[in-house]
C-alpha cells in the first residue's frame, strides 16, 4: 500500500507493486527455513558422538539454508508495507527554494527537450547490442535500466548457450573414463559464475545507469573467451585427463546439463516478459508552444508574480509544483533588456493499471503474465533445492553418495536466485505521469514618467514612475509526460511526453491579458482612502460657497451705496403738512416712506417722530 495525500482522494492509493513477489519469496524463504531447521534437528543426535568432518559439514548446509531463508523472509517483509510519501517519487532536477532564484544543468536538459520537441535516446554500441536491438526494435525508448537488464540478460544467455554447447561436446566425444568427472567439475564451475555474475553485475550497472544516463554495452569479449573454451577446454582436458585423479564416482554432468537448461528457461521467460512490457514508438506531439507578444507599462516581475499566482490554482491536489528553474527580472538603470524564467512539475501521479494487484491479476495480464512465471520458476527452483539440501544432508550423515545431491541442490538455488534477481528488476517498476510547465519571458524597458491631472489649478494630481516594455516576447511550453523508477528511491527518467496544447493557450492568453490591463495612474483604492477623500471633497464645496456668500454681501452692500448716492435728497416738510389729511410720513433716518398711522419705520425700524 502507499502513503494518501487526500484523504477525499483515491489517486495516490495503489496497491502494493511487489505483492507477487513477496508470496513467492516468502514461500521460498519458509521453505528454506524449515530444511534448515530439520538439518539442524537431525544432526544433533550425531552431536552427542563427537565433531567430525560429516558433522561439520550438515551443520554448515543448515546455517546457510537457514541464513537464506532469513535474508529472503527479510527481504519480503520489507516490502510488505510500501509508503510513497510527498517527497517520492525522486525529482527530476534540483529544486529550488520558493525565495531564491535558480538554475542546474539536469533542468537545463529537460527544458532542451521541450525545445527540441523530442526526447533523445541513446544509440546502442557493439555487435551483440545490434543483434539485440533487431530483435526487440522498441528496446530503445525503454528506460536506462531496462535497457542494461536486457542487455546484460542477453549476454548471459549467450554465454550459458555457448557454455552448454562446449560442455555438450566435450562431453560427448571426450566424456569416458577418469576425465569424465573432471568435465562436469569444470564446466560447474564455469556455469557457476556465469549465473551468479548477472545477481551482481545488474545491480551495479542499474545503478551506474541511472546516474549516468548512458546505456550498458554487450562487450565481445567475453563471448571471445567463451568460443575459445569450447573450441580448446575439451582438448586440455583430454591432454589433463591422464594426470589429473579418477573422480568418476563424483561426475555431476547431469545436474550440470538441467541447472544450465533451467538457466535458459529463465532468461527466455525474462525476455518474453520484457517483450511485453515494451512500449512503441511516441505518437503525439512532444510538447506544446506557444508565442506571444506583450506591452506594459508595469515592471515585469508583476507577470511573475501573476503567472506564481496562475500556477499555484493549478496545483494537482494541493500539492506545490516542484520548481526547478527560477529567475527574476532584473531592472536597473533608465532603459535596458531583461528576461525572466519559470520551470516547474506539476506533483507526479501513478498511472492506472501498471501494477499489478494479485496474482490472478498477474497471470490474466499479459504485461504480469511471463514475469509471474518467472517468478513462479524461482521458487519452484529453491524450494527443490532445499528438498535436495535435507537429502543430501542425510545421505552425508548415512554415509552414502551425496556429491550428486548436493550438487543439484546447489545448481536449483543458484539459478533460482538468478531467477529472482532478473525478475525484480521489472516488479519494481512504477509508472508516473506529470506536467512540465515553462514560461520564458525576454524583452527591453525604458522608465518613464507619467502625470495626471491639472498641473496648475486641479485639487487632485498624481503622477508615477513606470516602466514601459514594447513587444516583449513570451513563450510557454507545456507537455504531460511520462517518467518511470525502478524502486521508490530510485532516480525518476523520461519515457514519454505529449503537448498540451489548450493548457499553453489558456496560460500564455492569462498572462498576455493580465500585461496587458495594467494600470500607469496612481489613484486611491481602498474604501477609507474614498471616505477621506469624500470628506476634502465636501469641506472644500463648503469652503467655495462661504466665500461665493461673502462675496454676494459685499456686491450688494456697494450695490446699496452706490444707489443711495445717485437717489436726490428729498427736502424736510413741515409737520403741519404732514398732519394734513393725505399727507405722507417719511422716515427722518432712512426716507422711507411710511403710512400715516406707522409708528416705526418698515425698512429700518426706527421710531417714527410725530
Amino acid at each position: 500500500m502507499s502513503y494518501e495525500f487526500n484523504p477525499d482522494s483515491q489517486v495516490f492509493e495503489f496497491p502494493n507493486p511487489y505483492k507477487v513477489e513477496n508470496i513467492a519469496i516468502i514461500c521460498s524463504g519458509t521453505v528454506m527455513l524449515l530444511a534448515g531447521g530439520l538439518t539442524m534437528i537431525s544432526v544433533r543426535e550425531r552431536l552427542t558422538q563427537g565433531l567430525d568432518g560429516t558433522v561439520l559439514a550438515v551443520l554448515l548446509i543448515s546455517v546457510l539454508l537457514l541464513l537464506l531463508g532469513i535474508g529472503l523472509l527479510a527481504r519480503a517483509f520489507t516490502r510488505l508495507r510500501y509508503f510513497f510519501g510527498r517527497n517520492r517519487p525522486e525529482n527530476l532536477a534540483p529544486i529550488v527554494t520558493p525565495d531564491k532564484d535558480g538554475d542546474s544543468a539536469l533542468a537545463g536538459s529537460y527544458k532542451e527537450t521541450l525545445r527540441q520537441n523530442a526526447i533523445g535516446y541513446p544509440e546502442p554500441q557493439g555487435a551483440l547490442n545490434g543483434l539485440l536491438y533487431s530483435v526487440l526494435p522498441n528496446l530503445i525508448f525503454a528506460p536506462n535500466v531496462i535497457q542494461r537488464a536486457a542487455q546484460t540478460q542477453f549476454y548471459n544467455f549467450l554465454s550459458l548457450t555457448a557454455t552448454m554447447i562446449s560442455f555438450l561436446f566435450c562431453w560427448f566425444f571426450f566424456g569416458r573414463g577418469e576425465i569424465n568427472g573432471w568435465i562436469g567439475l569444470a564446466y560447474g564451475a564455469f556455469a557457476f559464475f556465469q549465473i551468479m555474475r548477472p545477481m551482481f553485475l545488474t545491480s551495479a550497472s542499474r545503478v551506474s545507469a541511472s546516474a549516468s544516463g548512458e546505456a550498458a554495452q554487450v562487450g565481445t569479449g567475453g563471448l571471445v573467451i567463451l568460443i575459445a573454451l569450447a573450441v580448446l577446454g575439451p582438448v586440455m582436458l583430454a591432454t589433463l585427463g591422464a594426470r589429473l585423479p579418477d573422480i568418476t564416482d563424483v561426475s555431476i554432468n547431469g545436474v550440470l546439463l538441467l541447472a544450465l537448461l533451467c538457466a535458459l528457461s529463465g532468461c527466455l521467460a525474462f525476455g518474453l516478459a520484457l517483450k511485453n512490457q515494451l512500449q512503441a514508438a511516441p505518437q503525439a506531439v512532444g510538447s506544446a508552444r506557444v508565442t506571444e507578444t506583450l506591452t506594459m507599462n508595469a515592471h515585469p516581475n508583476k507577470l511573475v508574480e501573476e503567472l506564481d499566482r496562475i500556477l499555484m490554482e493549478r496545483w494537482f491536489n494541493r500539492i506545490p509544483n516542484r520548481r526547478y528553474t527560477h529567475r527574476s527580472p532584473a531592472v536597473t538603470g533608465q532603459q535596458g533588456k531583461f528576461s525572466a524564467e519559470i520551470f516547474e512539475e506539476t506533483q507526479p501521479r501513478p498511472q492506472p493499471d501498471r501494477i499489478a494487484a494479485g496474482i490472478g491479476h498477474a497471470l490474466a495480464t499479459p504485461q504480469f503474465f511471463w514475469l509471474t512465471c518467472l517468478t513462479g520458476l524461482a521458487m519452484l527452483l529453491l524450494i527443490v533445492g532445499a528438498i535436495a539440501a535435507i537429502l543430501a544432508s542425510r545421505q552425508m550423515l548415512a554415509g552414502t553418495p551425496f556429491v550428486t545431491t548436493i550438487a543439484f541442490g546447489i545448481s536449483q538455488i543458484a539459478v533460482g536466485m538468478f531467477c529472482y534477481g532478473a525478475a525484480h528488476i521489472l516488479w519494481g517498476r512504477f509508472d508516473f505521469v506529470s506536467e512540465l510547465i515553462w514560461v520564458d519571458i525576454n524583452g527591453s524597458y525604458e522608465a518613464a514618467n507619467v502625470n495626471l491631472g491639472n498641473q496648475l489649478s486641479g485639487n487632485v494630481q498624481t503622477s508615477k514612475n513606470v516602466i514601459n516594455i514594447e513587444s516583449m516576447t513570451m513563450r510557454v511550453w507545456v507537455s504531460e509526460i511520462d517518467t518511470v523508477i525502478f524502486g521508490k528511491d530510485a532516480p525518476r527518467q523520461m519515457t514519454g511526453m505529449r503537448g498540451l496544447q489548450t493548457v499553453a493557450d489558456d496560460l500564455a492568453g492569462m498572462l498576455k491579458n493580465f500585461g496587458e490591463t495594467r494600470s500607469m495612474v496612481v489613484a486611491p483604492t481602498s474604501v477609507q482612502d474614498l471616505e477621506r477623500a469624500q470628506q476634502v471633497g465636501a469641506m472644500s464645496q463648503m469652503l467655495a460657497g462661504s466665500h461665493a456668500a461673502t462675496s454676494s454681501e459685499t456686491t450688494a452692500g456697494l450695490l446699496t451705496a452706490a444707489l443711495s448716492a445717485m437717489t436726490p435728497v428729498v427736502p424736510a416738510t413741515p409737520a403741519s403738512v404732514l398732519a394734513g389729511p393725505g399727507a405722507q410720513r417719511y422716515c427722518a433716518q432712512c426716507g422711507a416712506q411710511a403710512a400715516q398711522d406707522a409708528k416705526f419705520c418698515a425698512e429700518c425700524g426706527k421710531l417714527l417722530s410725530a
